[in-house]
């Protein structure tokens, strides 16, 4: 259960800015790898108290920023890399989202995405119940 909400607007870098995050945290999970990544993110957020409340269609909004972000990105910006830019830009709020990563066993896939209100956001529900969910790695 969320503490005490308050309702607020969702402040996102634009297009651009979130391309600019994306290309740092592949470089960063490059050169230092998933587990110093999610250590990283997981000190940056974990002091943040989760009291904020927004609307879905802004949590969706943001969402649709960074998949933009995504789209544009030379190269390729997987689930997992605009999954954990999401989660980051949203806790940072305090906004109450959850990291998800699962697996598919035959044939073999792993998928990321980020959750609001037990919703996922960063893709359809159908897709996610395809994986099996795997332990929470972050708050």
């Amino acid at each position: 259960m969320l503490p005490p909400a308050t309702t607020k607007a969702v402040r996102m870098p634009g297009v651009l800015g979130c391309g600019v995050l994306l290309c740092v945290l592949k470089m960063v999970l490059k050169s230092r790898g998933f587990g110093w990544t999610i250590g990283c993110i997981r000190r940056r957020v974990q002091a943040i108290p989760v009291s904020t409340v927004v609307s879905s269609e802004a949590v969706r909004a943001s969402e649709y920023v960074v998949a933009m972000a995504g789209a544009f990105y030379p190269g390729r910006a997987l689930c997992l890399e605009q999954s954990l830019l999401l989660y980051y830009l949203m806790r940072r709020q305090g906004i109450a989202v959850k990291y998800c990563q699962g697996v598919q066993f035959y044939p073999f896939a792993a998928h990321a995405w980020v959750e609001y209100l037990e919703e996922p956001i960063s893709d359809v529900a159908e897709h996610v119940k395809l994986f099996t969910r795997m332990p929470d790695q972050l708050p």
